[in-house]
């Protein structure tokens, strides 16, 4: 019995499980509570379902999904009455969404799971699908409806459990989030509940637990490629964002050993070469990136890396592509506003109106996120004190992340209270002294600043 086995299986690891997933720090006035099992449960009970999850591993296994998605579509074309095997289409073009970053997708997707939906109201893994899919689509309260209707079908859908967690999230309703998550650790000891649990980890200011955490994954027996190499470079992430360039080089480079010219091992690599200052090498790379995966987030990092080099007109034109990006997001019914409010404020594009977009943002899912946003828009449009509480309110999980503090420093130094915000400012910058290509200069010279 492996040792990711052993913390599920048995009564002592039952007990325990809290403890050894997420430290017992998940819980604020009770503690989620867990019923003592001597086998982790079948994830999701019902001969069709698992039949439909298992077509669906052995597609992905073959490291072709462009090839797996055509047989799929055949398929249907030929029994388009065939709930499960739309079913299966329709998750097999949320991760060719992730693959190739084209949103239009998501728009499949949903069609393929809706229609499967109306054949089959009895096939919970098409509403769990569903829930997904309000997940990648920012729409989080829709998310959340249909997470639970697809566990009030199946209370062990694991799957159900992370979306459901996930908009919780981004909905700021954190202690139901992290249930979810502790729920899902138990009944699927897998990538996706080792990654939420490391994420939670993450947002209470525990980035070493989160690196233990992710280090579960590899326990497991991984049989997608992209499974391992997705989980490396989130810890080659967890590393970058504390500082340690050469542990995330290594975590980025082992994701490349297992799956070659893996794009977002590729982009954590680049990051990697601008924070050293290798300018040339880390814009070559981004430029292939971009070209391979024209996400809004590639795209921004591009342009802050060429803004970093002093290539101002490149940048310009980089820039360019993120509304284009943003436009068909919006089309496929992606929310952007948070995402495309943090860009104009962060690039000093119109930051009246990304004020607007920012609480309306908020308004939708306010999480910590959210509060930080919106924070830095009242900033950004000289309103300090009304973004003080926001910020304040942003760091109350204890959240370690550098951007954060560097906001709430440069309010701080806004209001005149030179002293918390040095205080600020130097921890983003011993965090990670490289946390931002275009912000991390501006928070050294003001924490000089204000030490003088």
């Amino acid at each position: 019995m492996t040792r990711t086995r052993s913390l599920i299986a048995g009564t002592a690891a039952a007990v325990t499980v809290v403890v050894l997933f997420f430290g017992g720090v998940f819980s604020s006035s009770r503690e989620p509570t867990f019923t003592p099992v001597e086998q982790p449960p079948t994830v999701i009970a019902g001969q069709d379902t698992e039949a439909v999850l298992r077509q669906l591993l052995e597609g992905f296994s073959t490291g072709d999904t462009a090839a797996f998605v055509r047989q799929l579509e055949a398929e249907v074309e030929k029994n388009p009455n065939d709930a499960n095997s739309l079913t299966v289409l329709g998750l097999a073009y949320q991760q060719r969404q992730r693959e190739t970053g084209d949103p239009a997708y998501l728009t499949l997707s949903e069609k393929a799971l809706r229609r499967a939906v109306e054949l089959r109201l009895d096939q919970p893994l098409a509403t769990t699908g569903l829930a997904t899919l309000a997940v990648a689509r920012h729409r989080f309260t829709d998310a959340v409806a249909l997470a639970r209707q697809a566990l009030a079908q199946t209370s062990e859908d694991a799957t159900a459990l992370g979306a459901l967690g996930d908009a919780l999230l981004a909905l700021g309703r954190y202690g139901e989030a992290f249930e979810a998550f502790d729920e899902m650790a138990v009944l699927s000891p897998s990538i996706a509940s080792f990654s939420r649990v490391s994420y939670g980890r993450e947002l209470l200011g525990r980035p070493e637990a989160a690196v233990e955490a992710l280090a579960f994954v590899f326990e497991l027996r991984l049989t997608v490629p992209e499974h391992e190499a997705w989980t490396r470079v989130q810890l080659g992430n967890l590393f970058f964002s504390t500082g340690r360039l050469e542990k995330a080089e290594q975590a980025y480079e082992r994701a490349l050993d297992r799956l070659p010219g893996y794009v977002y091992a590729e982009a954590g690599l680049a990051r990697v070469e601008a924070a050293r200052g290798e300018y040339e090498s880390a814009i070559t790379r981004l430029r292939d990136v971009v070209h391979v995966l024209p996400t809004a987030q590639h795209a921004i990092l591009l342009g802050d890396v060429l803004t970093a080099a002093g290539r101002d007109g490149e940048a310009s034109e980089t820039y360019a592509l993120v509304g284009a990006i943003d436009r068909l997001l919006t089309a496929n019914g992606v929310r952007t506003e948070l995402q495309t409010a943090l860009f104009d404020l962060d690039h000093d594009h119109d930051v009246a109106a990304a004020l607007e977009r920012a609480r309306e943002a908020r308004e939708a899912a306010p999480g910590i996120n959210a509060d930080d946003v919106l924070a830095w828009a009242l900033y950004k449009n000289g309103r300090c004190n009304e973004a003080r509480e926001l910020s304040v309110r942003a760091l109350r999980l204890g959240t370690l992340d550098p951007i954060m503090l560097f906001h709430r420093g440069m309010i701080e130094a806004c209001l005149d209270n030179e002293e918390t915000a040095h205080t600020f400012l130097t921890r983003a910058l011993e965090i990670n002294p490289h946390f931002s290509f275009i912000h991390a200069a501006e928070a050294s010279e003001m924490a000089q600043e204000l030490a003088a």
